[in-house]
């Protein structure tokens, strides 16, 4: 593990994403704290996490929680203070682990105060720090917005009219988070000022949201038309990964992060595969050290009318396909992989992947650990992952998810039930319940009632830490080149990692065989049929009955959701 992160270096420790608003209530008012976060400290560094990364906790009026933001340089009061804040980043740094903060400047809260002044009047010089336009009027004076975008948030226009001056502005979200323009030499340099306001509190880095969403194409044109008979198209590559986002990162890069020994990954969808994606991250390009991607959160996804949906016939061998993918491809190109299963914005992969059933939950998310952590790259540890966490229940109520759907034009009541059963698969909120610390009331999470309801888990905590261990104790994992062994598998998902020059050798062998029920099942596994040589190997760790140090005789049998890893 590498437990520094020099600039534009490449980490490969072991980072954990916490959601303040459900991690650990300090406050008993029912949500999360940063004064929870400090208390729990001690949990994540015996846990073996050496980074924390944030989710939104400035000043936010918490229209899409947090990521509306009013003040860049003030804690949110329903978090805590900047004292509390303070505390936090003491208590990571002397147990030598870091803290990094998200980082949201492709919007802002319309409550912030640019905002407030470029909406005041057309002659203020923050007016140009967000994208106006005064829109289209036809011959009969009806007024259109300026193009068809569609926002990402439903299926509306990306343009909101403002009385104040009578024009437009944009929002790729909601309308109450308008886009920043940064093309505004004012406006970059007032972020990079936000940024080393942060870096010399002692911040150890960012995690970028929707960076490569930061330009827009000029002369902001219409979208294709992809969805035929709707008013407004997603607005795609007219406002992702245009050619000036490199140069916006670069010039971040120069100005800011170049002087700090600081960490930064930025979030970036739409990008289509390994090789637009490594520009990022290649350290002669003086950018970012690593992004995010969301090819793999689609293995299980398919498109309907109103969005992503879940479907239920995915397969194994497209889910390999897309790893495989990425784990080749992305050093080739010279590039590095962020490595995570689960975050704010995903469901639980436990109950994605393989089985929430009570009689399976903890061996399958055993597996699902030993694949997260035998992947090419630096691991992110959603919180609650490490112990189980699972779906919302489908028998819970699903309120925001209907006044959503509502909006996307599902209607009558089968329609919805369809619907419903599919955000059960995809909903945010799997992904937002509170963390569940033990087995009192409210899971230890608050003495109050909290805002969401608690999901049930069983606790794998443990062989968490010590698939951290293994990662840690074999270069392979981390650097090592990937090969994979069964593609056209839907049963098994085996690969080796192979380290560069000291040629160390892991075989990782996984059993994600369902049966007509959903549950688990049995499988046979000949590493000799596939060209392996395993006369030398010995197992590392399994979530099964094998003893560690036994060898491989003949064909293996897997036992349901079992996994292996042998050092060959």
């Amino acid at each position: 593990m590498v437990s520094t992160t020099a600039p534009l270096t490449r980490p490969g420790g072991r980072r954990r994403r916490s959601t303040k608003a459900s991690f650990a209530d300090h406050a008993a008012n029912g949500h999360g704290t940063l004064r929870g976060v400090v208390e729990r400290v001690p949990y994540l560094k015996e846990l073996g996490v050496d980074m924390i990364w944030l989710s939104p906790c400035y000043e936010s009026p918490q229209a899409d929680m947090g990521y509306d933001i009013s003040n860049y340089q003030k804690i949110d009061p329903r978090y805590g203070t900047l004292q509390d804040w303070d505390d936090l980043r003491d208590a990571c740094h002397e147990r030598g682990m870091k803290l990094v903060m998200d980082l949201v400047v492709n919007h802002t809260s319309d409550q912030h105060d640019w905002f407030k002044q470029s909406r005041s009047s057309k002659s203020l010089p923050k007016r140009d720090w967000y994208i106006w336009h005064p829109g289209h009027t036809d011959t009969q004076g009806v007024r259109s917005p300026p193009n068809n975008w569609k926002s990402s948030f439903g299926a509306g226009s990306a343009w909101e009219w403002d009385e104040t001056t009578s024009e437009y502005y944009l929002h790729l979200y909601l309308k109450e988070q308008p886009d920043l323009n940064w093309e505004n030499v004012e406006l970059r340099e007032a972020v990079y000022a936000m940024m080393r306001w942060w870096l010399d509190r002692g911040a150890d880095g960012f995690r970028m949201d929707v960076i490569n969403y930061i330009s827009k194409a000029p002369g902001l044109p219409d979208a294709p038309i992809t969805v035929p008979g709707r008013q407004f198209q997603s607005f795609g590559d007219l406002s992702v990964n245009r050619p000036r986002v490199h140069d916006f990162l670069k010039e971040m890069h120069r100005e800011v992060l170049s002087h700090y020994d600081c960490f930064a990954v930025g979030e970036c969808p739409g990008t289509q595969g390994p090789e637009s994606f490594a520009i990022y991250s290649k350290p002669e390009n003086e950018e970012l050290q690593m992004v995010f991607h969301f090819h793999h959160q689609g293995f299980d996804r398919t498109s309907r009318p109103w969005g992503r949906s879940w479907n239920p016939d995915w397969k194994l061998s497209g889910m390999k396909a897309i790893f495989n993918e990425w784990n080749v491809d992305m050093p080739k190109f010279g590039g590095w992989n962020s490595n995570y299963l689960e975050n704010h914005d995903q469901s639980r992969i436990i109950t994605r992947l393989a089985s929430d059933h009570p009689s399976n939950r903890s061996k399958s998310g055993k597996l699902c650990c030993m694949l997260h952590t035998t992947l090419t790259g630096t691991l992110f540890i959603y919180q609650g992952q490490e112990i189980g966490m699972v779906n919302i229940p489908s028998e819970w109520g699903r309120r925001r998810e209907r006044v959503y759907l509502e909006k996307q034009g599902v209607t009558g009541d089968e329609a919805m039930k369809d619907v419903l059963k599919s955000l059960r698969m995809t909903a945010r909120d799997n992904g937002r319940t509170p963390m569940q610390w033990d087995d009192t009331p409210n899971a230890g999470f608050s003495k109050a009632t909290p805002g969401c309801e608690f999901t049930t888990t069983t606790r794998p905590g443990t062989f968490w830490k010590k698939m951290l261990e293994v990662r840690k104790a074999n270069p392979a994992i981390i650097y090592g080149d990937f090969i994979s062994l069964d593609p056209e598998s839907e049963e098994s998902y085996a690969y080796i990692r192979q380290h560069p020059t000291t040629n160390q050798r892991i075989l990782v062998v996984l059993n994600f065989a369902k049966g007509d029920d959903g549950m688990g099942r049995e499988i046979t596994f000949d590493p000799g049929a596939l060209g392996v040589d395993v006369s030398a190997a010995r197992l590392v760790i399994s979530n099964g009955d094998e003893k560690e140090g036994s060898g491989v005789s003949g064909v293996m049998r897997l036992g349901r959701w079992e996994g292996r890893v042998y050092l060959l």
